[in-house]
């Protein structure tokens, strides 16, 4: 954040937003463009009042009212789960700026700089990918590069739930909660619920759900249907900052 906005940076397009009150300003990106990446264009009063009608859901909703599933690149999505796997988001964040810087192009937006972050094919070099601090991830970072394009992702949104699910799943790095996660987040996959150590708490001790973590998954996608993913950010992020509500 700097001067009171955010600077987002996503593929080769850079811009910036802020909010004040219930209004917001933003640049460098249309409108359009604005209401898709923020999820504008759906109707989240009527996902709020079907979850609402779970208890749990109910009070995690009235806390966060406001929380959205951001519409992300999927290439960009891939690439940031990979580098999640037993990492942080602040050391995320620092391997997705070193690639950016290594492997994207420079762009100058409002007087800064920034680094587009390279599209699939471009993560070509494992000395380099592994000076952006990845580890063991940079393996799989490359591989999949070599595996995927912007192609590859848009058929997978032409496939069904399990369908995409499973080609993603042949590609080296990707397991079921990352799977998950790139169907979610970037796919419109709504009814993808990934399940990680948070999702596990939430659904032993408030659904009394003790089964293993793929077949929470399947329990969460049973139960909530195609907004099991709006259900998952909800009751992950309470759970997260409410660890013994």
């Amino acid at each position: 954040m700097h001067d009171g906005w955010y600077y987002v940076v996503t593929r080769e397009k850079v811009f910036r937003i802020r909010q004040e009150g219930d209004e917001l300003f933003y640049e460098g990106a249309s409108d359009n463009f604005i209401r898709h990446f923020f999820g504008f264009d759906e109707d989240y009063a009527a996902i709020k009042k079907q979850l609402k009608k779970d208890a749990v859901l109910a009070d995690a909703i009235k806390q966060y009212p406001g929380l959205r599933i951001i519409k992300q690149d999927p290439w960009e999505c891939t690439v940031f789960f990979l580098c999640s796997q037993f990492s942080n988001i602040k050391k995320i964040k620092r391997n997705l700026d070193l690639i950016a810087e290594k492997f994207g192009k420079e762009i100058i937006f409002k007087g800064k700089k920034f680094f587009t972050f390279p599209p699939p094919g471009a993560i070509n070099d494992l000395k380099k990918l592994k000076k952006c601090s990845v580890g063991f991830r940079a393996k799989y970072i490359l591989a999949v590069n070599n595996a995927v394009s912007d192609e590859f992702f848009a058929r997978l949104r032409k496939l069904s739930y399990i369908e995409a699910k499973e080609e993603l799943m042949k590609l080296p790095g990707i397991g079921e909660k990352v799977a998950d996660c790139i169907l979610l987040f970037s796919l419109d996959f709504t009814e993808s619920f990934p399940v990680d150590v948070w999702m596990e708490r939430v659904m032993k001790e408030n659904y009394a759900v003790t089964l293993p973590l793929r077949k929470m998954s399947f329990f969460g996608r049973e139960k909530w249907g195609k907004l099991a993913g709006y259900a998952q950010q909800w009751l992950y992020h309470w759970k997260r900052l409410h660890k013994n509500p």
